[in-house]
């Protein structure tokens, strides 16, 4: 009896789904469907009976005519549990997920002359040619766990990457134990939900989070960068393009501190300065087939208040600072895609303007890759209004090509030049050039991992070496090269992202 309710039960509720998965088809045919005709105007006229055989009585194909479909054998109470539940799991929301990604790479060398890698980079330059000229390490894996998945079609989950960068001249401390292991720090950690209807199919976040980033790949520049604690909508449709809108601080910060007298010689931290920042991006705004604009904005302020402590210090207010850039995105261009931009920052203390134009080319059946940046950027700042300005300019231009030899090696070769112009004196500047063997986990440019045995060899004028004798970003080419205005580093490094 207990078997037979069972089985009633589980035949009315595989009807009910069955019912169910029914009317959902028939409500999705459309009215003007014609398949159900079609097939019944080109079905076959039926074979008259032969004379020998005398035709059925019964209506409908019997079970030994070719064609006919057999009854299905009845399923048993496991069979039919089993199905039942996989019906009930389709309709279920889904559960967790967690998915798995990153950055990293991690390289050693020596310098020709001896000694530890030397990196070259050019005091007053906003960056460096990076192909076998990185004195560093990086590692992030990042988590993303997707929490929650509704029926309209939006996520919600939590991002966590630990992370960790070190220059190959960061000391070991009594606070740091990098020589014996790779101590980690949360670089983010923030919650979200994307694809949101009521947000326009935006995304909303909130916590501390890389944001804002433009990046040029190969000399590894970020032209936009705006990471810091936060919250925030991205990416919502406008209709013109994607709207982002996001209020950011650290409120961590202790750049400004007050004496303390409890504590003779003593400081704290001031609650009384709070820098933030208000960013606005509008992406994919279609121009001509292939060519998108993006335009970026950002209010750069502070809140203030009279410190209550008796502690009498005057809390200082930093000026504002206006953010505009535009950047013209062009795809199909000499068998890759062209980037043009241009971007200013404006403050009663600050003036910057900047230009840059990146090519990157794919020839070979996308075997071989061909990547050109040029870039300008000029800078006015003073210390308050009554001072007069400083100017210092720079340039660089360079290419990398990186091109399959057999299978996973490969051969990239990179140049470049940075020129700075300064407010008064002689122009420093600086030459680098990088051979690289590879192994790649693929036959593309991109493919990674990455593992390079690479020889780096640069030029730099007496001005340059002028800087680096005063300690301006120099230390290491310093001690190794002080008395020479080239110099050379061979190693090896690896590289991926996932």
């Amino acid at each position: 009896m207990r078997s037979n309710r069972l089985r009633g039960c589980l035949i009315v509720a595989a009807l009910f789904t069955g019912t169910a998965s029914a009317s959902a088809q028939d409500t999705d045919e459309k009215p003007d469907d014609k398949t159900a005709p079609d097939k019944v105007a080109q079905a076959e006229p039926q074979a008259e009976p032969s004379p020998q055989t005398p035709p059925s009585t019964q209506s409908g194909e019997s079970p030994t005519t070719p064609g006919a479909r057999e009854a299905p054998p009845p399923m048993t109470d496991e069979q039919m549990r089993k199905m039942i539940s996989e019906e009930v799991a389709k309709s279920r929301p889904k559960g967790p997920a967690l998915e798995f990604s990153g950055y990293a790479r991690a390289g050693v060398g020596l310098a020709a002359r001896g000694g530890k890698q030397v990196c070259f980079n050019l005091p007053g330059a906003d960056t460096h040619w990076r192909l076998g000229n990185e004195c560093d390490y990086v590692i992030e894996p990042q988590f993303t766990g997707r929490l929650v998945q509704l029926e309209d079609k939006s996520n919600w989950g939590v991002i966590v990457m630990p992370g960790l960068y070190r220059t190959f001249e960061d000391p070991n401390g009594a606070d740091k134990t990098f020589f014996a292991n790779v101590p980690a720090e949360f670089r983010q950690i923030y919650f979200f939900g994307e694809n949101v209807p009521q947000l326009l199919n935006g995304r909303v976040w909130g916590g501390r989070r890389y944001y804002d980033r433009l990046h040029l790949d190969i000399n590894d520049q970020f032209l936009e960068i705006e990471d810091g604690d936060g919250a925030g909508v991205e990416d919502m449709n406008v209709g013109v393009g994607k709207l982002s809108l996001a209020f950011l601080m650290n409120p961590n910060s202790e750049a400004t501190t007050l004496p303390n007298a409890a504590l003779p010689g003593g400081a704290v931290a001031s609650a009384n300065l709070a820098p933030f920042k208000l960013t606005a991006r509008l992406t994919d705004i279609a121009t001509v087939p292939n060519g998108a604009v993006q335009i970026w904005a950002a209010f750069f302020g502070s809140a203030t208040s009279k410190d209550q402590s008796g502690a009498d210090t005057a809390i200082p207010k930093p000026a504002n600072l206006f953010r505009f850039a535009a950047y013209h995105t062009l795809g199909k261009v000499l068998g890759g895609s062209n980037l043009v931009g241009a971007k200013v920052e404006i403050g009663s203390n600050r003036l910057l303007w900047r230009a840059v134009v990146q090519q990157q080319m794919t020839f070979n059946n996308g075997h071989t890759g061909f990547d050109v940046i040029g870039e300008f950027r000029s800078t006015r700042t003073r210390d308050n209004s009554d001072a007069p300005w400083a100017t210092n300019s720079w340039g660089s231009v360079g290419a990398r090509a990186d091109t399959q030899l057999s299978g996973p090696f490969r051969f990239l070769l990179e140049a470049g030049v940075d020129h700075v112009f300064p407010n008064a004196g002689a122009a420093p500047n600086l030459v680098k050039a990088t051979a690289c063997l590879a192994i790649n986990a693929g036959t593309e440019p991109g493919s990674r991992p990455s593992f390079r045995l690479f020889y780096t060899h640069a030029f730099w004028n007496d001005a340059a070496r002028g800087l680096y004798d005063l300690g301006q970003g120099g230390n290491r080419l310093n001690q190794v090269y002080g008395d020479k205005t080239n110099g050379g580093s061979a190693g090896i490094q690896a590289e991926a992202w996932w």
